[in-house]
């Protein structure tokens, strides 16, 4: 599980049979102090959130997988939680979504 702010929307008019329907979304990875990391990736999102959002996403495929009950889902990561607050009691530093 990693943690990251969503930085925009993927909007495509032609994709997977088993993508439709599936909000899609870039993420961008954060650290424990909230600075931007490594690439961006492209995840589903199922419980609707929107850019500026922190997120917990899994960059798994199969586990969405199992999850809709589905096989083969074209996906690399889900979106599988929204966070509202990190509060870093040792940096006295919080990090808002």
């Amino acid at each position: 599980m990693r943690v990251g702010k969503v930085i925009g929307n993927v909007v495509s008019t032609m994709k997977h049979e088993k993508l439709r329907g599936i909000k899609l979304l870039v993420v961008k990875p954060i650290d424990s102090e909230g600075n931007e990391i490594g690439s961006a990736k492209i995840v589903a999102d199922y419980l609707n959130s929107a850019v500026g959002s922190l997120v917990f996403w899994i960059e798994d495929g199969t586990t969405i997988c199992k999850w809709k009950g589905e096989t083969g889902i074209p996906l690399r990561g889900s979106i599988i939680g929204i966070i509202d607050s990190i509060d870093m009691e040792s940096g006295k530093k919080v990090i808002e979504g």
